[in-house]
C-alpha cells in the first residue's frame, strides 16, 4: 500500500451520475486534472467534505463544506466498493 491511488470524481446530483473522474495520488495535481475536465461544465457550486486541499484550490468559488451535501456521493462510494469487492471475489475463485 505504499503507492495508494485515489478516485477523484464529480457527481451531478440532479442527473444522479458521475460526470468526470480521475485516478491518482491524493495531490493538488490530481485535483487539478479533475477540475480541468470539469471546466467546460461551468460548475457553480462545489460541495466537498472539507479536505484542506479543496479550500486552497477552490478559492473564489462557491464552496460548501458539509457532510449533509455529500450524502449522495458517499452512497455512490458504498455501491462502488460493493461492486469492486464482488468482482474481486469472482476473479480470485
Amino acid at each position: 500500500k505504499s503507492r495508494q491511488r485515489w478516485l477523484f470524481y464529480a457527481y451531478d446530483s440532479l442527473r444522479k451520475t458521475v460526470v468526470a473522474h480521475v485516478f491518482g495520488e491524493r495531490t493538488m495535481a490530481t485535483l487539478g486534472r479533475l477540475m480541468s475536465l470539469l471546466s467546460p461544465f461551468d460548475v457553480v457550486i462545489w460541495m466537498t467534505d472539507g479536505w484542506p486541499l479543496y479550500e486552497s484550490r477552490l478559492k473564489g468559488k462557491l464552496h460548501v463544506i458539509s457532510k449533509r451535501y455529500t450524502q449522495r456521493i458517499e452512497r455512490h462510494n458504498l455501491n462502488l466498493r460493493q461492486h469492486l469487492a464482488r468482482l474481486g471475489r469472482k476473479s480470485l475463485s
